[in-house]
């Protein structure tokens, strides 16, 4: 069973799982030198239409009404990691809780008899995989609109329904898109990770917005601020303009201006929304998204292969002691191009190194002709 184990010094956890280095790595095929759109990829990529038998039974799926389950038929399809990173034990959470879990610690995990080393935890948790279209492609710059707008839909659909389960804290939804960004299959799929505490880097973000909040309640009538910090950044963004890659009615792509690499891209809802289930301009955002991401491909920024990147959605946890995370919280998405490695700088520090300026990168995918970024059919 995987393992949740913290570092009592760090309080950074790591999970433990040996399963996954069972995991397919699809693109050995790739180091070949064959296509990966072709039919060798196509043949045995368990995420192909007619390829269902190759997965778990589905979890959920977008289908037409006249299809069955585990067959063709379908748009969007959720099925359980087959190498999972954390699973969900039959007597869970009562066990996870047994074995020591302190909830009210903020994600601490104790040995009594041991100081050096904290006592580790079974990885409880739900693992599942979101098969983002039938057809074999490899990144969202080739979906087609009702394909990028279902694959938002279904993260959504997911959302709500675990939040029903009352049993999770954090739901990270994310893509690797490349095997450079950590992707092992190369049909384009998202994963989903449900856990039973917020993470320690969540936290700190949330103390950090609450924080935020309370000293802007002591001056924000002088200086026009609300609670939110993301939302008074995106004001000042907007009017600055210097970070700006994209304004749509209601949301905006922008460079961060602590950019940890380089063409880093978050978008965010214009409007309050801590999350991002219940979004209802989910077309609007779902084309935003796909347009970011073609212009970052065609900016490439000198690279040789396909670009490869990681989309991240930050929304707010589950955790019901916080009940002013919907308050401060503001969801939004990363884009996160693997355009260069950490070294041992970051990794020894924790600093990261960004060799291009995000209002320089702002600009660069700003000017990129938008008479070419059309909608699909």
């Amino acid at each position: 069973m995987p393992e949740y184990r913290q570092d009592p010094l760090t309080e950074r956890i790591v999970i433990v799982a040996e399963e996954r280095a069972l995991r397919p790595h699809q693109f050995d095929i790739e180091n070949s030198g064959l296509d990966d759109h072709s039919e060798t990829f196509r043949k045995f990529c368990p995420f192909c239409e007619g390829n269902e038998s190759l997965t778990p039974n589905e979890i959920m799926a977008f289908r037409h009404s006249d299809s069955l389950p585990d067959h063709s038929g379908w748009s969007v399809r959720v099925v359980p990691n087959k190498f999972p990173a954390v699973i969900q034990h039959v007597d869970f959470p009562r066990e996870f809780e047994e074995y020591g879990w302190s909830s009210h610690d903020d994600c601490e995990f104790y040995h009594p008899e041991n100081k050096l080393f904290r006592k580790s935890v079974p990885g409880f948790g739900r693992h599942e995989v979101i098969v983002d279209a039938p057809r074999h492609i490899l990144s969202i710059s080739e979906m087609t609109d009702h394909e990028v707008i279902d694959m938002f839909r279904m993260y959504q659909e997911r959302l709500k329904s675990l939040r029903k389960e009352e049993c999770w804290k954090y739901i990270q939804i994310f893509k690797n898109v490349g095997a450079a960004a950590g992707a092992s299959i190369p049909h384009s799929h998202s994963q989903l990770l449900a856990m039973p505490f917020v993470p320690k880097t969540i936290l700190s973000i949330w103390r950090n917005a609450a924080n935020y909040s309370s000293n802007a309640k002591k001056i924000k009538t002088k200086q026009n601020l609300s609670d939110c910090v993301w939302c008074d950044r995106l004001k000042s963004e907007i009017q600055e303009r210097k970070r700006i890659v994209e304004e749509t009615p209601h949301f905006v792509a922008l460079c961060p201006f602590v950019s940890r690499f380089s063409g880093e891209v978050e978008i965010y809802p214009k409007q309050h929304e801590a999350d991002f289930e219940n979004n209802v301009q989910i077309s609007e955002f779902a084309l935003l998204i796909r347009r970011t991401i073609i212009r970052l491909e065609r900016a490439s920024w000198k690279i040789t292969q396909s670009l490869a990147y990681n989309l991240v959605l930050n929304t707010e946890p589950f955790d019901f002691r916080y009940p002013s995370f919907k308050n401060i919280f503001h969801w939004h998405f990363s884009i996160l191009p693997s355009l260069a490695r950490a070294a041992g700088f970051e990794w020894g520090t924790g600093l990261h190194i960004n060799p291009i300026s995000p209002e320089k990168t702002a600009v660069q995918l700003a000017n990129i002709n938008t008479n070419e970024l059309n909608s699909f059919q």
